[in-house]
């Protein structure tokens, strides 16, 4: 009996995408064995096996070389063969090898080999997963396994895509394999891998240091972070450039100690968070300042102290709301006019002020309105100012403010008139001043958030601006003095409440004329007396 070493080689040639009606997918099928001496001639034999199990029909074929093809239906097949010598004598059948022939193997689509997905979700992403038809399947089989190679998705499908919702961050490996109808599978299974990049990290957000006594520096944790470069700055006063500090790579926690033996000047902490499979998020950045010298325990509570009456550096605004009983007196010559009365009122006051981070001075803009009813009638005056301000620091918690500057204010005036021998009435009028102003505050901590306030004020009514009778001013001096309580709310914002005594006084000359009761020498002089229970409030931008 001849003994034939066999080599099988299957090219795989697809005949259609798919099969057509009532025709069965084949392949291109190849075999070749080794050439027996003085053989002429060889015979093949194939049986298909159906259902992989029952001998089916059997085809046979002549070659002259020891190789043939020819197309065949996937399944499970026996061959054997014989040669034939220069007489047409045959030998012996080979002992019978059993073969299949499967499907072609699946050509992947999507997702491509080796891509990285920028899937912007944060936790999961639905991913379409797709693959070309192969001829003669019936179903598919696709398997999704993780990074560790555990199988988190195993399902058959008779389409050539199918959609899995998939943790992002992450990277996969996804496979295919075509099944017939008889369970005939791809010659090889089909194998892509992936990575799904996840939402880029948000940036953290550092915290600014509430005071120049530094301890501790710290930024809000970002979601599915792995770790933090962190950078710290300083800034060179003699360059001008800010300088690499410390530096400390995939640092893990959100805070960092600040180091008491570390100089005091500008700094900048500079946060990256970096995360595994996503987009590093944007530096984030703190500039702030560390107080020079002694930064010990008693030190930053005298400092703490004194937060109660310190104002942030920069601009800020104030508002304020004054409830009076205000007693007006006033004197008219030309007219032989006396009059005086009480009436309640309210003053509404807003201001813009700035103070410098290196300098005591700054500036004050303050703008009044004040009105009172009496007998029905309404009247308002307004008023303005605009100050410098000079801070001078008066021992561990006081703080002296000097002003100076210019006003312009508006106040009534009420004319008694004598209509007859029995009635009598009144007319009002408006006289405009302008003129220097003086002021001092000063201002004492009673703790981080209560603090005391006592102020006084002095207006010096020199030009005239308008007066009734168009007359030039008398000069004349206002005043002020009051006390306030201040409550911190928090680093920018602070509410006042005290009480405050005002005199507006304005005089002008008298225009004696034969048609009135005036004199050379008369003056004419209008003064509110005012009691003030002042609401104050003051933040920063």
């Amino acid at each position: 009996m001849l003994k034939f070493a066999l080599t099988f080689i299957f090219a795989c040639t697809v005949v259609s995408s798919l099969a057509l009606a009532q025709e069965s997918y084949r392949r291109l099928v190849n075999f070749e064995w080794e050439a027996i001496e003085d053989a002429k001639s060889y015979e093949i034999e194939l049986q298909q096996m159906k259902d992989g199990t029952t001998p089916g029909k059997v085809f046979s074929f002549k070659v002259k070389d020891a190789a043939w093809n020819g197309r065949l239906t996937p399944g499970k097949y026996m061959m054997k063969l014989r040669s034939r010598d220069y007489r047409g004598v045959p030998g012996d059948w080979s002992t019978p090898s059993e073969f299949n022939v499967g499907l072609d193997t699946a050509q992947l689509k999507s997702p491509a080999p080796k891509s990285k997905i920028d899937t912007g979700e944060n936790n999961e992403a639905k991913i379409t997963f797709q693959w070309a038809p192969v001829g003669g399947a019936e179903k598919y089989l696709v398997e999704l396994l993780d990074k560790d190679g555990k199988v988190i998705k195993s399902e058959e499908t008779t389409a050539t895509e199918m959609k899995i919702s998939v943790p992002v961050a992450s990277s996969y490996t996804w496979k295919v394999n075509a099944i017939a109808k008889d369970g005939i599978a791809s010659d090889a299974v089909s194998v892509g891998e992936f990575t799904l990049m996840g939402k880029p990290i948000e940036a953290p957000k550092v915290a600014k240091p509430e005071t120049e006594f530094v301890r501790e520096l710290a930024w809000t944790k970002s979601e599915h972070v792995s770790g933090y470069d962190v950078y710290l700055l300083k800034y060179d006063e003699t360059s001008k450039k800010w300088t690499k500090y410390k530096t400390y790579d995939n640092y893990q926690e959100n805070t960092l100690p600040f180091d008491e033996n570390w100089p005091g000047g500008r700094y900048q902490l500079v946060v990256k968070a970096k995360g595994d499979l996503r987009s590093h998020a944007p530096l984030a950045k703190q500039s702030f300042k560390v107080r020079s010298g002694n930064r010990s325990p008693a030190a930053e509570y005298t400092a703490l102290v004194r937060k109660s009456i310190d104002r942030v550096s920069g601009f800020y605004g104030i508002a304020s709301y004054l409830i009076t009983q205000m007693q007006f007196k006033g004197t008219n010559m030309e007219k032989a006019s006396a009059v005086s009365y009480s009436a309640t009122g309210g003053t509404g006051r807003m201001g813009l002020g700035w103070f410098g981070p290196d300098t005591p001075w700054g500036f004050l803009g303050i703008i009044d309105l004040t009105g009172f009813t009496l007998n029905g009638t309404t009247q308002t005056f307004a008023s303005m100012e605009v100050n410098s301000v000079y801070r001078m620091q008066m021992g561990d918690r006081g703080e002296l403010r000097f002003q100076g500057g210019a006003f312009y204010k508006e106040l009534p005036e009420t004319v008694g008139v004598k209509t007859s021998t029995t009635t009598s009435s009144s007319e009002d009028q408006i006289i405009k001043a302008a003129g220097p102003h003086i002021g001092a505050e000063y201002w004492y901590s009673l703790s981080p958030k209560f603090g005391i306030q006592f102020n006084t004020h002095l207006y010096m009514s020199i030009l005239g601006v308008s007066t009734p009778n168009g007359q030039p001013l008398e000069p004349t001096m206002s005043t002020q003095f009051g006390v306030m309580g201040s409550y911190r709310f928090t680093p920018t914002f602070t509410g006042l409440v005290g009480y405050a005594m005002r005199e507006d006084k304005v005089a002008y000359k008298a225009n004696p004329d034969s048609s009135n009761f005036a004199v050379d020498g008369d003056v004419n002089e209008s003064t509110i007396l005012g009691n003030y229970l002042n609401f104050f409030a003051e933040w920063s931008f």
